[in-house]
Formats: C-alpha cells, structure tokens, sequence
C-alpha cells in the first residue's frame, strides 16, 4: 500500500475539479486560489520519489497536509452554500422582462397606439410597427392598384396632364379628366386653352369688377374703361351735422336745442311752455306729444299749479303737511296711527301683536308692551318676582311676560278615597270624596244604580257599600211619583221629561254652562261660575264651560300636553305646552360644519347647503356626525347631550351621544284617563273617548254597548254610565214591557187639543201654534205649556224682521228692505253707493272711470271732458283765455284738453327786435342783444367781448366787428389779447403751447415737437421692438402693438380660448392669429357620471381622481393621453364637481405637409416649423383649407377663422366606414336600411313599402328620403279616384270598361301575369303591362357557370 499519502491525493484531486467547476458554473464568481494549493500540486509532482525514499516515515509527516485539506474541505462548503445563492439570484433575475414604452406613430392629425391599424382612404391599409408607420395597397382590391393611360401607367391618387388643356386624375382604377379653367379678364397673348379674352381694364381688373381705390371712391371697369364717383350722401334733416372719422358722409350731430335750450341725444323732456307735453330728443329731432295721465287712486283728484296731471288732495294740521295715502305716528301718542285720505286724516289705535299673555308695560315713547316681565292686577313684575295667585295651593312666578305657577307638593296618603278639608290644599284620610261629593268620615250615605239602593259609608279615607233590600209594595207621593226606595230617600225632581234624585247636581243636555241641582224636589239651575284655571294658556273644550289646563291654547292653536313646537309668529321660539302653561325659549344653534350656511324661510338656525357629512362618509344617517361630538340625522345637526325626536319619526326618541344619535321607540306615559283615544304615537288623548270599539268626543253622550238602559257620557278621556232615569208615571200600577228599560201606564196619556182643530197632539209632543209661530209648545198628559223662543243676536249690522227673529237674508236700511247683494244710492250721501250683503250694509264712493283728458271738468260725481278746469278756474269747450301764467299766451280749452301758445305777432324785419314794458310783440325800434338793450344808432362794447369788439345797433339789428390786430414777427405766433397773435408761445393745429412745452406732433405723423421762443421744431419717434409675430397699427397711432385674434366682434388675446357666443357646447381657441372652434368632446373619468340641464359634458360629483382632493380651478391629467383634461369646477348650488374633455389643437393654415411636426412628449397638438400664413386686407373673405380636412377657414376681420365640420349620421356600422383623401368626414359603399332588412348601394333610390309616396335614395352611406306631393285631383262626372299598387298619387278611372287580350274578355281592373316577370292589368279599357327591371350581378366564371347549367 501507498499509506496515507496514496490515500489523500484522490481526495485531494476531487476537491480541487470541484473547486475550479463550481467557480466556472457559478455565474462568474471568482475566489482567490486556496492556500496551500501549490504545495498540493508540487507534492504531487514529487510523490513518487519521495514515496519511495519515505516509506518508512513516520505518520506525523503528514499531520499538517491533513490540515489543510480540512481548510480546503471548509472553504469548498462555503462556496457551495454562496454557489447556490447566487444561482438562485440568477433565476429570479431571468424571470423578469425589461418591456420599453409602447412606442407611438402619428398619422391622419392624430397619434396611434403601437399595432394600431387604419385606412387613409378606401385603397390604403396602415399599421403602427415599432413607433413607424408603414402603409401599403391593399392586396384584394385591383381597381386600387392603378390606372392606365395611352401606355402609361399612374399610381392610385395620382394627378397628371396628357395636355396643356387636360388634368386627370387616377382614383380606384377610374381615370377622371377636366379641361383646366380659363381665367377672366384681359390676355395680353392669346394661349392655346383659352384662345378668347375678354375685354378689360388697367390694372388686371376684369370686365364689371367694382373696387374703392380710396375710401370715399368707388370704381367700376365698363369696357376697358374706369369710371370712378363719389359716394352718394342723403339729404339731412337737422341744425348742424360733421362727417365722423372713417365715413364718407357727414351725419347729424346729436343733440337738440328747443325753446332756447340745448338737450343731449336720447334726452326726455317737458316743455318749459307748456308741463303738459311729454317732449324727446331723437336723431337731432324734437318730438313732443301730450302727457298721459295714470288713472288716479282718489276718486276727487285735485290739479295743483304748474302740474299737468291731477294728485289727490294731501292733508295738513298743526302746520305738518302729509301727502294722499302718507302713515305717520301721532305726537305724544305712539299708539295713534294716522293716515291721509284725500285731504281727510284718519288715525286708529296700533295693533300689538305679544308672545306672552302678561307683558310688561311699553316703555316710554313706545306702544307695545315688552315680554321682559309682567304686569298683572295693576302691578309691574320683574321676570322671577313671584306673583300673588290668589290660590292657597299653588306658588306662582313672572316668567318673560308669563306667569308659572306649580301646586305645592302634598305627601302621599294612606286611604283610596282621600277627601279634602276646606282651607287645606292637601287631600287627608279626615273624609272621603267618593263620586264628585265630599262625605265626613263615618257618615252614612245612600246611591241608587240601575233601580237598586247601595248603602255606603266612609270610615277614614274608605268607602264601603252594600246593596239594600227595598220593599215590594211602592209609596205614593204626589209632588214625585213612585218611588223605589224607602222614606230615607228624598223626593226626586223631573225636568225637560228626566228624573232626578235629591241632591243629585247634573248639567242639562246641550248647555254645558248650566247647572242644576234638586232641592226637595224642585231643579234649580243657574249659570256655572267658572273659577280662574292655574295655567296661563287654558282651553275651551268642544261641549265644555269652563276653560281647562289639560290642553295649551296659544296663538289660536292648540297643543297637547307635554308637546313641543315652534312658535309660528317667531320660529326662533322653541315652545313645549305643560299643564295648560306655554312656556318658550330661544333656540340655541348648533354649530354649523360648513363656510357658508344658508337659512331659508320659516328656518331659525342656519343649515348647510347640498352635500351632507354622512353623504361623504360611509357611514349610514343615523350615526353620522359633524366633528367630535355632534350628531347628523336626516341633514339636521343636533348637539352632543341633546335629546330630540327623530325627524321623519315623532314615535322614536332620539339621543346625541359622542357624535352617535341613538334612537328607540318612545315610552308612553301612562293615560290621566281611563279609555283615551289613540295619540300620534300612544293611547293617551283624552281629548275623547274610546269605549266599546268606538270613538267619541268629549261631551258625547251614547248608549251602553251592552246595556241599551244604560246611558254613557265621554267626559275628557273617561266615561261615566248611569242608569237611564225613567219618568215619573201617574197610573198607580205602571208596566214594564220586554226590551224596555221604563215602566209604561197600561192606558194611553191623555193628548191636547191642537189650537184651530186638527189632530190632537201627543203626550209629550212639542208643536208650534198656527198664529204665533214665534212660540213652542209641549203636551204634558193633557195640559199644555207654551213659551216665546228666544232669538239669537243677529250677525249682521242692518237684519231684517224675520218671521220671529230678526233674519240677516237681508237688509233694513234707513227703513227700506233690500236683498242680499243688491246695491243701490246712499239715501244719505250724493255720488256714494251702497251694498247689501248678508244684513250689512257698506256704503263708498261711487267709483268714476278715469277721464279720457288731461283737464276734466267737475260733474255731478264724476269728472267730465264737456269743458276744462285749469289752473283751479272753469272754461267750456271750445273757449279762448289768456294764460293765467302769462299774460302774453292765449290758452284754448277742446274736450277737457288746454293748448296754450304764444299770441301772434307780426313778422319783423330786423335780427334783434326789442320789446317794450307792458308789450306783448317786440319792435324794431330798438336793439336788445344779449341782454343789453340799445337805442336806435347807439354803438356799445360787445357784451361777449367788450374789449376787443364794439357793437351798433341800426333799426333793430346789431352788427359787430372786432379791433384790428398789429402783425406778428416769427412763424409760429400765438393767440394773446383779443385773439391778436403774439410770439410768446407757438400756435400749431389750432392749439396754443407755451415757450418750451413739449408735444406731439400732428395725427399720424409720429412725431415729437418742441416750441422754442415762438418756433416749432419736431422729431421722428422710435418704437420700441415686438416679439410677437402678428402687430398692428391702431389707427391715428404710430407704434404698432401685438394683436390676438378678432372674432365674434371681440379681440381675444394670443393663446386664450372662449366659448362659442352662438353654441354653449363649442369652444374657440387663439393661436397666431388663427381662431379654431369646435364642439367640445367629452372624456369620462368616473363611473357614474351625471349631466345637467346646461351642461355640455358629464360631470363627476366630487373632484377627486385616484385617491387625490383637486380644489376649485385646479387641472391634471386623467390617463396617458396628453389631450385628456379634467378641471375642478365651483358650482352655482353644491359642492364643485370635475368636468373632463378634449384639449382643441388650432388649425395650422397655410402650413405645409412637410413642415408639420409631431407633438412631443405629453404634448397634444402638432405644430409648424414656420411661421403661419396671415389674413391680411388682400385675402379679406377668401377661403383656405388647412391640413385637417374637418375645418373650414375663412379671412374674416384680418383673422383666419376656423370652424369644425359636423358630419352626417350614417346607416353602415362602423367597421366598414372609411375616410377618402382629403375628406373629414368617413363614407360608406352601401346604406343599411333596418327597416326592409337590407343594403342599398351608392346611388340606388327605393320606395318605402310602407308608404309610397316617400322615396329614398343612398348617399354614400347616408338615406336621404323626400315626401312627395299630390296635386289637387278633380275627375269628370262618373270617373272614380283610384290608386295604382307602388304609386302614390291617385288617378281618376273611367267607368268600368273590359279588356281584350288574347282573345279573351278581361274586367276592368284585374290583374294578372304573363310570365314571371311581367304583370299586366286592364285599366279603363286598356291593358297596361309593366316588366321587373333585374339588377345587374357581378359573378364569377364559376357561379355564371353554375346559372347557366342550372
């Protein structure tokens, strides 16, 4: 054996191959050479020698190689387990894909994404490859490879000339020609198109063509020759006109001078002469027309001086004076208001409206009493001073102008009948109170119920009773009856039929405020003396006397108690009725969650518009919440700690808890009665009664359910039932019949005579006498008692005399009965009329129509146009008088209108007459010139200038001169004294500048001047430079300035847009000059969208995208696509919401193909290389078409506008529609018409079956239809009207006629077939036959093939 070392070297050598694999296969990790290794490998170069020299060795020589091949073993471990990690990185790396942007291309005005597929037109396929478009012809369509033309060959959408004459064009296989137009006007040479010129003129304008060489000039060529004219002014019609800037001819100054003043254009007026003309300034023109006067409110209107229109007469007193109609306070009474009525003072007392039923005092120099404390039994309380009540057993404060009482506390008692002890306010167990009647304690005391005797007795608080035994055999008595009981029994009392028993206290049927009692058996009633109830606000119960706490009356309704409401006078009360006592508070807001809360009518606190919080969070209403610690429920804030009904609930009690409402069904008290009626929410009104399945109200009497001798009472929530009383019967030995409660006698009562004969009247029986109606009697057993009947009090003012009582179906006035709604005259005053209504009577004046003139005379009542009343004097139509204003008018009265004038004078000779004192008509005797007055040859300084002209007068006319001035010395003199020129300043374009001001020069001429010692001296201005490429020169300017666009009327600035003024849902854009509108397009950025009434695009509800809050006026990028927008916009109502669209490209005009660029990155719209083409004076109306084929642009106002064209709808779907070159619209080959389940090609025209007068044709891809029209048919006598099958207007037809045809007898009318394709009829003699027209096929060899054989 080799020993150890033989045993090593494998080992050595399979660490070594696996050290240099695993660092070749793992993934390029390199380690450092392990140590010891080339001691390995020259120990494996000298091996055998020393093997066979060391044989013997001894084993530790080999102790240290065994080291380091542990060294080796542990470093190889490691870079296993870094091996497998980084191989397991590798993986992870491998599994990933690094994927570019898609990349994009941009063809047709628009960018497509990558593997996108289109169609130019009909013969072109394009694909976006690798951001690249490639296009090629379509393969399957050989009409799109081209044409061919005298052996040429032409691609598809080529154009090219065979001649100098000819343009063709190659467009899907079809070659199309047109001769090239010849141009008008002059040729100087004859060419071989258009061998022919026409006439024209110098210049290169043609024949008839009308130009303005200047603005005022206007130039027509006729015949070669020019003919030029001015323009063609209308006459004017007025006192001074100009001729404005711009304008050829002059125009009328505005403004007008009448009666010696001058009025601005437009300008309303009276005239000074005459107030009742109504004059106007229109067009330098004055127009006056009489004054309309308004119908006047007062029935005697009255006509002050220098008014035109009579006013109603106002009122003085005390030296005040107030106008028709004015309110005023009284002095020293400030509950006195007065009101003037023509001329007359009517004053009542201010009506106070309070809160409370016990104000307080008003204050000094007011009316109304004040709710901020009380003033009760003639004394002021101040709110919390108690206040005296007059009852023992309760205490009472002033509270706010309403007084509080509460009954003082009484501790519990020991005993179910307690009774009370007058003076004491607390019920004891001293007696009993059983059935309304106080009873001492151990007294003795008798009931009868339902013919039984109960003996009772109270002992300490307790009642007991017991039935007592009665004795067959009844006792006579002759004031009472029979009795039932006993001697200890008291005589009853009968009243109105009924039966009574002694000491009994009942109130009479239907009168509520009456009492009775019986007293040894006689009824004694009397009126019910209410005492004062211990609330403030009690209620008079339907069927109730005396008012009652167990109900609030406020403000004319009523309120349970325990209810709260809202005070309607004041809805900033919040009220809760309690014991018959309304007492209100102000409510306390909450506070609100937004910037701007809004209240609404009838609303005290304010509430946040739109959205609420619990719409925003995803909560539900009933635990929404404001902040912290309020609560939202159904849109109302409630406060923390705040108990409240549920809004739409009254029967749920809610609570605000930390922001939380909780809510549960209310807990109803228990009823204060014992059978109440049903509630909003609990059985607790005891407003009625609820008895035997039935409804009562309060006060209703009704039969026992069970027991039809038992007569029930509702008594507010309780029923009380007794024993029905039976009558007292005079036979001895009454019956008691089945099914009747009372005994009867055996024999009939004895009836009464009625009075005048007839049938006797019954026992019982009420009647009327024959002769007095007035009176009512009853039949008791034989005897008769009458009594008057009382009469209500009338409810009218004026009743007449009924048949008994005074009746309001009328009226007596002044002794005279008229009907109900009859009018008639005031017997008591003139020109008044009254009417009869209901028994009162109102008189008023009697109501005149408004008179048709300015100045009515006085009538009887009314006023009258048969004269005039001016100026408080009386004139009758047709009179002359002299104006009482001025004496030199003379005034004309006609129908009730005055015209005045100025007396004539005889025309004078002179300019400036003068009038003499006392004359009427001036003379030329004198001069008077602006206020001076001269003799006859006087010379005077002129009053307008006195130093520098003087004035003469001769016969009547002033003529003035001015003083010669001495001649100046420079060139550019100014005006001093008396306008004479002076060289101390310079006179330049009329304006007078001082020695060395500086100024601009003259309009237009951009100059800057400089006067100097009375010489002008001016320089050229310098314009600072532009940078924008469009400048225009304002005109009177001189620098030019950067214009936008003109549009619409209105200049927008470069780079602005605006909505279209005639289409809301369209927009327009500025760029360089050009204006592009088109409709806006939508873009939807959220899943339920909504739109309104004026919007154009879907709104979302909230401006938030993806996460992020976008405030108001704030933009972003919904997607990839740099064209979409979306902006936060505010709203007129509601939160803002977000509105997406299209940004709009402007239209590149006059850029070429080559130029256009491709927008970059997140960029939208293309641009050009170069600059665009401007609209300039020259191109004024002319038209372009820019690269996008779906706008329009024309030179309008020097801006190119361009406008978006609509296109049609179209019947095909849309894969098959396509756009042709140069067109923005797509087309289609064929329509579908959904109707008759079919396609029509291009061209092809149908009718509808459904109707045959429509008829339809086929525009690529568009059906057109059109309703054709009958005329009017009229057939001879005996022809009938008939319609043929397909048409559509009717025909007229002969009488029946036969056919012939072959040889057979056909009836007028029939039809029938000859072949498959031919029908005939017989039509008023003669045979019509009308053929199918087959359209023609495109089929194959094959299929024509299988036709044939077939």
């Amino acid at each position: 054996m080799a020993g150890p070392p033989a045993a090593l070297l494998p080992l050595v050598l399979q660490l070594t191959s696996v050290a240099v694999a695993s660092a070749t296969d793992g993934g390029g990790v390199i380690l450092p050479e392990p140590p010891g290794l080339a001691d390995i490998q020259d120990y494996q170069q000298q091996a055998p020698a020393r093997s066979s020299s060391h044989a013997g060795a001894p084993r530790e020589q080999w102790r240290p190689l065994e080291a380091r091949l542990e060294r080796l073993e542990a470093q190889m471990m490691e870079l296993r387990e870094q091996n497998k990690e980084l191989q397991a990185r590798v993986r992870q790396l491998e599994s990933c894909e690094c994927r570019p942007a898609s990349p994009q291309c941009w063809g047709l005005g628009r960018a497509w994404p990558e593997g996108a597929r289109w169609e130019p037109d009909t013969c072109t396929a394009c694909v976006c490859q690798d951001g690249t478009v490639h296009c090629d012809p379509k393969p399957d369509l050989p009409h799109c490879h081209g044409c061919s033309h005298n052996g040429q060959t032409y691609g598809n959408g080529e154009t090219f000339s065979p001649d100098a004459c000819t343009t063709c064009h190659c467009l899907e296989g079809t070659i199309k020609c047109t001769q090239k137009p010849c141009p008008r006007g002059p040729c100087p040479e004859p060419g071989t198109c258009c061998p022919h010129c026409e006439p024209g003129c110098p210049g290169g304008h043609r024949d008839g063509e009308t130009w303005q060489p200047e603005p005022c000039v206007i130039c027509t060529c006729q015949a070669g020759t020019v003919r030029c004219q001015g323009p063609s002014c209308a006459e004017l019609n007025c006192l001074e006109s100009y001729t404005p800037p711009g304008e050829c001819c002059p125009v009328c100054r505005p403004g007008c001078e009448y009666e010696g003043r001058p009025y601005e254009e437009g300008a309303n007026f009276l005239s000074s002469a005459d107030p009742c003309l109504q004059c106007s300034c229109l067009r330098s023109l004055v127009r006056c027309a009489p004054i309309k006067c308004p119908p006047s409110p007062c029935p005697e209107p009255v006509l002050r001086p220098g008014h035109c229109c009579p006013t109603c007469q106002g009122c003085t007193e005390a030296g005040s004076r107030w106008d028709h109609g004015q309110e005023w306070t009284a002095p020293g009474d400030p509950c006195r208001i007065c009101r003037c009525l023509e001329g007359h003072i009517q004053c009542h007392q201010r009506e106070c409206s309070s809160l409370c039923p016990y104000p307080a005092r008003p204050r000094p120099g007011t009316c109304c009493p004040l709710c901020d404390g009380c003033f009760l039994n003639g004394r002021e309380y101040r709110s919390g001073e108690p206040v005296g009540s007059g009852d023992p057993c309760s205490r009472c404060h002033c509270a706010n102008g309403s007084v509080q009482c509460e009954p003082l506390p009484c501790p519990p008692v020991p005993c179910r009948h307690p009774g009370r002890i007058p003076g004491q306010c607390c019920p004891v167990c001293d007696g009993c109170e059983y059935q309304g009647h106080q009873y001492q304690s151990e007294e003795t005391f008798r009931l009868q119920e339902r013919g039984r005797c109960i003996r009772c007795s109270c002992q300490a608080g307790e009642v007991s009773c017991e039935e007592q035994a009665c004795p067959v055999a009844p006792c006579t008595l002759p004031d009472s009856g029979p009795q039932l009981c006993p001697a200890p029994l008291a005589a009853a009392c009968v009243l109105d039929g009924e039966e009574f028993a002694e000491g009994v206290q009942w109130e009479p049927d239907g009168q509520p405020c009456t009492a009775c009692s019986c007293h040894d058996g006689v009824p004694m009633c009397g009126a019910v003396l209410c005492s004062p109830p211990p609330c403030q606000h009690p209620t008079q119960l339907p069927g109730a006397c005396c008012p009652s706490c167990e109900s609030c009356t406020y403000h004319g309704q009523v309120y349970a108690n325990g209810r709260n409401f809202t005070d309607a006078d004041s809805p900033c009360h919040a009220c809760r009725c309690e014991a018959g006592t309304v007492r209100c508070s102000l409510v306390d807001c909450p506070p609100t969650t937004c910037a701007r809360p809004q209240s609404g009518p009838d609303q005290c606190c304010p509430r946040c518009p739109g959205t609420f919080m619990h719409e925003l969070l995803d909560c539900p209403p009933s635990e929404a919440y404001t902040h912290a610690s309020d609560c939202i429920l159904e849109e109302q804030v409630f406060v923390d700690g705040e108990s409240f009904s549920h809004p739409r609930d009254p029967c749920q009690e809610c609570r605000c808890q930390e922001g939380h409402a909780h809510c549960q069904p209310r807990a109803c008290p228990r009823a204060p009665c014992a059978h109440p009626l049903p509630g909003t929410c609990c059985q607790n009104d005891c407003n009625g009664c609820a008895f035997g399945g039935k409804e009562y109200p309060n006060g209703a009497d009704f039969p026992h359910p069970s027991d039809p001798c038992r007569q029930c009472r509702c008594l507010s929530g309780s029923v009380q039932c007794l024993s029905r009383r039976c009558p007292p019967l005079p036979c001895p030995e009454p019956v008691l019949l089945p099914g009747e409660c009372c005994p009867q006698c055996p024999a009939t009562s004895s009836g009464c005579p009625r009075p005048g004969g007839g049938v006797p009247a019954r026992h019982l029986e009420h009647f009327s006498q024959p002769d007095d109606p007035c009176r009512r009697c009853l039949c008791l057993d034989g005897s008769v008692s009458c009594q008057r009947l009382p009469c209500p009090p009338a409810p009218c003012s004026h009743p007449r005399q009924g048949p008994c009582c005074p009746s309001c179906d009328g009226c007596l006035y002044q002794g005279k009965d008229f009907a109900s709604g009859e009018r008639f005259p005031s017997p008591t005053a003139s020109c008044h009329v009254c009417l009869c209504w209901e028994g009162s009577v109102s008189c008023e004046p009697r109501a005149c129509a408004p008179a048709q003139c300015p100045f009515p005379a006085r009538g009887d009542c009314c006023p009258a146009c048969d004269g005039c009343e001016y100026l408080g004097e009386s004139y009758l139509s047709g009179q002359e008088f002299p104006d009482p204003r001025e004496p030199c008018n003379l005034c004309t009265c006609l129908g009730g209108f005055v015209t005045c004038g100025r007396q004539p004078c005889e025309p004078l000779g002179c300019s400036h007459p003068l009038t003499p004192a006392g004359h009427c008509c001036p003379t030329c005797q004198g001069c008077l010139y602006h206020g001076v007055t001269a003799a006859h040859g006087e010379t005077l300084p002129d009053p307008l200038d006195p130093s520098c002209s003087l004035c003469t007068c001769q016969e009547g006319s002033v003529r003035c001169q001015k003083k010669p001035c001495p001649p100046a010395l420079c060139p550019h003199p100014s005006p001093g004294p008396c306008f004479c020129p002076v060289c101390h300043s310079c006179l330049t374009q009329g304006q007078e500048h001082q020695d060395g001001a500086e100024f601009e020069g003259p309009p237009g001429s951009c100059e800057w001047c400089r006067c100097q010692a009375g010489q002008v001296s001016c320089v050229r201005l310098q314009c600072p430079p532009l940078s924008c490429p469009l400048q225009v020169t304002e005109q009177g300017g001189c620098c030019p300035r950067c214009r936008g666009c003109l549009a619409h009327g209105e200049e927008h600035p470069e780079g602005s847009s605006w909505v279209h003024p005639q289409s809301p849902c369209s927009s327009c854009v500025c760029h360089e000059g050009v204006v592009t509108c088109a409709r806006v397009q939508c873009v939807s950025s959220c899943a339920q969208p909504h739109r309104g009434p004026s919007d154009c695009c879907p709104r979302c509800s909230d401006c938030e995208h993806e996460g992020r809050k976008y405030e108001p006026g704030e933009s972003f990028q919904p997607g990839a696509d740099p064209c979409e927008v979306c902006i936060c916009e505010l709203q007129p109502e509601g939160p803002p919401s977000l509105q997406c669209h299209r940004r709009q490209c402007p239209s590149l005009v006059g850029c070429p193909a080559s130029q256009l660029l491709p927008p970059g990155p997140q960029h939208c719209c293309p641009t050009c290389a170069q600059a665009l083409s401007n609209c300039t004076e020259g191109l004024l109306g002319s038209e372009v078409a820019p690269p996008d084929p779906c706008y329009t642009c024309q030179c309008q106002d020097l801006t190119w506008l361009c406008i978006h064209q609509a296109c049609p709808e179209l019947s095909c779907p849309p894969s098959e529609r396509h756009t042709p070159p140069g067109s923005c619209c797509p087309e289609c080959r064929e329509c579908v018409v959904e109707a008759e389940g079919r396609r029509a090609a291009h061209g092809e025209s149908w009718r509808d079956p459904s109707n045959a007068c429509i008829t339809c044709a086929c525009h690529r891809g568009r059906v057109e239809c059109h309703l054709e029209e009958c005329p009017a048919l009229s057939c001879p006598q005996g022809w009938a009207k008939v319609r043929e099958a397909g048409s559509c207007c009717e025909r007229c037809q002969a009488p029946a006629q036969s056919c012939a045809h072959e040889g057979r007898a056909v009836a007028s009318g029939e039809r029938w077939a000859v072949d498959v394709c031919t029908t005939c009829s017989c039509v008023a003699g003669t045979v019509r036959c009308q053929s199918q027209r087959c359209p023609p096929l495109s089929c194959g060899p094959v299929s024509a093939a299988s036709r044939a054989v077939g």
